[in-house]
């Protein structure tokens, strides 16, 4: 069972270990992470608002010698753009300093597909060697048009070398548990194997 084990922001307050494994989720401001922890691990474990900007600390939540990290959203919050600038800094820093081994999973939102932030992200993501796997959100609310575009769009990023083979990418409704199934046996069988 998963619980809630710390919410962090400062270097010294960061969970170090190089035994265990994180899982990071990350992405702009109301793409649906803590909507997707929760199903993700089919249990309540983040608190769901509809407002944007809500986790302003790095959270940790824990089963055994495994972490799933859940970061602060970017590209909106209702803080000074000094307290915005300062989290972001942190953030940073926790994804190219710490020393924990960690797999980032950025959520973009398929009704928008990937964005200008979306792209720095992922280049800073790239830039320090992480893996990073991309988690499209809301798929249940494309058409299947949409869906087709949506798609179409994330195969020219692995052409344009955006993205590349060691991506994975995901459809996920959280709300109706669209690909939760596929996202849990990947990270069981990739990541915490």
């Amino acid at each position: 069972m998963w619980k809630f084990v710390k919410s962090a922001l400062k270097k010294e307050t960061w969970i170090q270990c190089d035994d265990c494994k994180q899982i990071c989720f990350w992405g702009r401001s109301n793409v649906g992470k803590s909507s997707l922890l929760n199903a993700l691990v089919n249990q309540k474990i983040s608190y769901v608002s509809k407002q944007p900007g809500r986790t302003q600390f790095i959270n940790y939540f824990q089963e055994e010698d495994r972490f799933i990290v859940d970061l602060p959203g970017y590209g909106y919050a209702q803080l000074s753009k000094e307290k915005i600038e300062e989290m972001n800094n942190w953030i940073n820093a926790f994804l190219s300093q710490d020393k924990s081994p960690k797999t980032v999973f950025l959520l973009i939102d398929s009704r928008t597909g990937i964005t200008k932030i979306d792209e720095e992200k992922i280049n800073f993501l790239r830039s320090i060697n992480l893996p990073i796997h991309l988690i499209y959100t809301k798929i249940d609310k494309l058409n299947q048009r949409e869906k087709s575009a949506l798609v179409k769009k994330h195969n020219e990023y692995l052409s344009s070398k955006l993205l590349d083979d060691s991506t994975h990418s995901f459809l996920i409704s959280s709300t109706n548990k669209i690909g939760i199934n596929e996202l849990v046996d990947f990270i069981e069988n990739n990541i915490f194997n």
